[in-house]
């Protein structure tokens, strides 16, 4: 791919945005080539890569263009893609990069493989736009054979030159704005250390040794741990933090078990958000929720730090689990009316009996009285009879007031999310009520059990005593 960045603004440059008070972004552009087929993607940087965040059909005469309402400023991708497949029609390093904030205006020409910035009202943006064309001629190297076979002898001896020439383009980063600078400055750097590390793990028709290496890969090691959460504001952040591992593990001369890669890639890398990043990503190896599950899944719980992090490990969870008699239970959580949190993990030891309900659901309501007397016949044995409230935050002091009212013993929660909170997604629940017994391991006994009205539900209490 080539990159090809305006020397100059043009005629019709669209200054007359800067003083709008506008909440959108504006790209205008037009593709050249192959048009059939074809749509085109706004994607924005989130978590270390990139999310699609519109689309865009292409007209006649091949012209599209997006009206984006920005929150905060922010890296952004425009793809070209396959409008069936959704695939990527060339890759093209994720390098149509621009950068967005209220007002932005820009104008593109792009093909499969061509990124062209015609005008802009952001000095940022032309600045990115030129950074992406340099940096572009290394990615030609280092991303393999989809773009050209050359080999380290090709690579090696030119990599030196594409390093001082990127330090000499960090010296014209001074847009004023600080934070956007400091993320340049990470891209410039992130860039050229992926290149160096990428093309040593792509196919190559020769590879070279360790003492091959030149000198620019030791800096790297030693010098360019992933150590900044702004990576997760770049297109290949988390790609960078993999590679970086995978280089420092296999330079050490004492290389790990497969069973212990992980927890020393994570001891590698300085940034505990970026290590819960890390165990994120790896997560997906993982086919069954069984002790090996549950071992890595401990060494990466201290660094899943934002509920982003710990949603995407319960949505994983929710496609490895299997609920039949004996399986692990999955552990949801629910907070108390003093907005203490409780997780159903927290009661093993003993039996515990869930009521899944609602302060609006009358058959919910009418079991209340049953399960009192359930209650009752059971205090002082270790059985814990746990509800959960799947009502909407909305109604969280009416659920509060009718706990208060109805003097509801046990353990009483509320979820966060009603039926889109933990315990109703794990368990495939979508009616209320619905009772579940897990054993004293923290194990299934059923999703289904019967209800306190029923008189089976004692019977089943006394057989897992």
């Amino acid at each position: 791919m080539k990159l090809i960045t305006a020397v100059a603004l043009l005629a019709l440059m669209l200054t007359s945005c800067a003083t709008k008070n506008t909440e959108f972004a504006i790209i205008k552009g037009q593709f050249i080539g192959e048009k059939e087929g074809r749509e085109i993607h706004l994607c924005k940087v989130e978590h270390g890569e990139t999310q699609k965040v519109a689309v865009t059909s292409l007209g006649s005469d091949g012209r599209f263009g997006f009206a984006y309402a920005v929150d905060e400023p922010g890296l952004y991708v425009v793809n070209v893609m396959w409008d069936k497949s959704l695939r990527a029609v060339k890759k093209d390093h994720n390098l149509k990069r621009v950068y967005l904030e209220k007002g932005t205006e820009l104008e593109i020409s792009i093909s499969d493989g061509t990124y062209q910035l015609l005008a802009s009202n952001s000095p940022k943006n032309n600045l990115m736009s030129e950074w992406n064309a340099q940096v572009d001629s290394v990615f030609s190297y280092s991303h393999g054979f989809s773009y050209n076979i050359l080999d380290y002898t090709s690579f090696f001896p030119v990599l030196p030159e594409f390093v001082e020439q990127g330090k000499a383009f960090k010296s014209k980063i001074k847009s004023g704005d600080q934070s956007f600078d400091e993320l340049m400055n990470l891209m410039v750097e992130t860039d050229l250390n992926l290149a160096a590390l990428n093309f040593i793990y792509t196919p190559r028709s020769q590879h070279p040794e360790r003492k091959d290496y030149p000198d620019y890969y030791d800096y790297v090691l030693n010098e360019c741990a992933p150590r900044s959460n702004r990576l997760l504001e770049l297109p290949a952040g988390y790609d960078y933090t993999r590679l970086y591992t995978m280089f420092a593990i296999l330079s050490s001369p004492d290389k790990p078990s497969r069973s212990e890669w992980n927890r020393v890639a994570m001891e590698l890398i300085p940034n505990s958000l970026l290590k819960g990043y890390y165990g994120l990503n790896n997560i997906n190896r993982f086919k069954a929720y069984d002790d090996a599950y549950l071992q890595y899944k401990e060494l990466i719980t201290p660094y899943l730090s934002t509920d982003y992090l710990k949603n995407k490990v319960n949505e994983f969870e929710m496609t490895i689990r299997k609920f039949e008699k004996g399986a692990e239970a999955f552990d949801f959580a629910g907070k108390d009316i003093n907005g203490n949190e409780h997780r159903l993990s927290d009661y093993k030891g003993k039996l515990v009996y869930v009521d899944v309900w609602a302060t609006w659901c009358g058959p919910c309501k009418a079991q209340i009285p049953a399960l009192k007397e359930l209650e009752k016949k059971f205090h002082g044995q270790p059985v814990t009879f746990l509800s959960i409230s799947v009502d909407k935050m909305k109604d969280q002091q009416k659920w509060i007031d009718f706990v208060k009212t109805e003097h509801l013993e046990g353990v009483q929660l509320m979820a966060d999310k009603a039926f889109d909170s933990d315990v109703a997604k794990a368990y495939g629940i979508n009616a209320i009520p619905r009772f579940m017994l897990f054993d004293k391991e923290g194990k299934i006994v059923t999703i289904d059990a019967p209800r306190p009205s029923d008189e089976k539900i004692s019977d089943l209490l006394k057989q897992y005593l």
